[in-house]
C-alpha cells in the first residue's frame, strides 16, 4: 500500500522550494550538514563509482526530528559535498511512520540500500527491514519482496519492538547484515542476518549479547575487519560510566576480537570508547578504493540542546569530520582524511 502522506517527490520539491530561508550564520563550513531541515545518523556510508556517498537520516520540513526520510550528498575527496536528491521517503504501508538507518552495499555494479522501516500500530511498534536498489546511484526503486526480514524471523528470546539500522558487508560471497536487537533481559544485542541474493535474508544468530552495564538497547552496529581483528562498533544507550570513559547519555564503542564463522558468534576480546566528545553517534564505516577504513559519526546526541532550532534557522545538525580508522597495539587510531588550511576559520 503506497502511503502519499510523504513522498521523495514533495521532500525534493519543499527543499528546492525554502532552503533558501534557511539562516547560514552558524552553518559549518567543513562539516557536512543538510541544505534544511534536521539530519542525525549517518547512512549508506558507501564508495561507489569512484565517488563517496553519503545517505542520512533526514526530516528537511523542521529542525527536529520527524519521520525520517533518507537525504544523500556525494563527494569524490570527503571534503567537499554535493547534495543530491532525497533517496528514501516513508511512502509504504511497511515504512509508513519511516525510513530508519541502514546502510549500502554494491553488488555487481549496482548500489543497494538495506534499511529499517518504523511501523507504529495501535497495538505497538514493529520495526521490519526492508532492500531497494538503483542502478544509477540516485534514484532508488524499493523491491516488491519488502519486508525480508521481521520480528517474527527473531528468537523468542528478542524484542520484536526493537530491530533497526542493519548494516551490510560481504563475506566469502555470501552477504550478511548486523542489526541492533534488545534482549528481554534488557540488554542490548546485534543479530547477523545472512543473503545469497540480497532479496531473501534469514536469521542467522544472535552475534553479539552485552551484559547488565553496557547499555539496554545497542544501536547503529557495524562489523568490518581492520589490522588483523574483526571488529564491531554499536552506539549503546546508557552505557555503564568507567573512570573518564562513557559520559555521554548515549555512547558510540568498539569491541575488537574475532568471529567463530562456524557459529556466526562475535567473540569479544576489548572494548573501548571511539570518541570522548560529547557530540558524537551513530558512526558508520567505508572501505575505499586505496584500502582505509573510514568512519563518518553524526556530531551530535540526544538530550542536547538545538540551538539552531531555538533561534529558528531552519536546520540543525551536522557530521563529523571522516576520520581514517587503524588499530596500533589494540588501540583505536583516529587520522584525518586530508588535512587542508580551512577557508573562514573565524566566523
Amino acid at each position: 500500500m503506497i502511503n502519499k502522506t510523504f513522498t521523495v517527490e514533495k521532500a525534493n520539491r519543499f527543499i528546492a522550494e525554502n532552503k533558501h530561508l534557511v539562516n547560514t550564520q552558524y552553518k559549518p563550513e567543513e562539516h557536512f550538514s543538510a541544505e534544511i531541515g534536521w539530519i542525525n545518523d549517518p547512512n549508506g556510508f558507501v564508495y561507489f563509482r569512484g565517488e563517496y556517498h553519503l545517505f542520512y537520516q533526514f526530516y528537511p520540513y523542521d529542525s527536529v526530528w520527524g519521520p525520517m526520510h533518507w537525504g544523500h550528498a556525494k563527494s569524490k575527496d570527503l571534503m567537499t559535498w554535493e547534495h543530491l536528491p532525497v533517496a528514501l521517503a516513508p511512502d509504504q504501508d511497511y515504512d509508513r511512520n519511516g525510513c530508519f538507518s541502514g546502510s549500502a552495499i554494491v553488488k555487481d555494479d549496482r548500489l543497494w540500500l538495506m534499511y529499517t522501516g518504523h511501523i507504529e500500530e495501535e497495538t505497538g511498534v514493529r520495526q521490519v527491514q526492508n532492500m531497494a536498489f538503483s542502478d544509477d546511484g540516485i534514484h532508488f526503486e524499493k523491491i516488491e519482496q519488502n519486508p525480508v526480514a521481521t520480528g517474527a524471523d527473531l528468537p523468542d528470546e528478542l524484542i520484536a519492538a526493537d530491530f533497526r539500522d542493519p548494516k551490510l558487508f560481504e563475506k566469502d560471497g555470501r552477504y550478511y547484515s548486523v542489526v541492533a536487537a534488545k534482549h528481554k533481559d534488557n540488554v542490548g544485542c546485534i543479530v547477523l542476518l545472512g543473503s545469497d541474493n540480497l532479496v531473501e535474508w534469514q536469521f542467522e544468530s544472535i552475534f553479539l549479547k552485552g551484559v547488565e552495564h553496557q547499555g539496554f538497547m545497542w544501536e547503529c552496529p557495524d562489523y568490518f575487519e581492520l589490522d588483523g581483528k574483526d571488529c564491531l562498533i554499536m552506539s549503546p544507550m546508557r552505557y555503564q560510566r568507567e573512570g573518564d570513559s562513557y559520559h555521554n547519555i548515549n555512547s558510540s564503542v568498539l569491541f575488537t576480537g574475532k568471529v567463530d564463522w562456524g557459529e556466526k558468534r562475535f567473540i569479544p576480546e576489548s572494548v573501548q570508547e571511539i570518541d570522548h566528545g560529547q557530540d558524537f553517534y551513530a558512526p558508520q564505516t567505508l572501505l575505499d578504493d586505496q584500502n582505509r577504513r573510514i568512519l563518518i559519526a553524526w556530531m551530535q546526541t540526544w538530550g542536547r540542546t538545538l540551538p539552531t532550532h531555538d533561534q529558528e534557522h531552519k536546520w540543525a545538525c551536522a557530521m563529523t569530520l571522516p576520520r581514517i580508522l587503524r588499530l596500533e597495539d589494540g588501540k583505536l587510531r583516529q587520522f584525518p582524511v586530508k588535512k587542508r588550511p580551512i577557508s573562514n576559520p573565524i566566523r
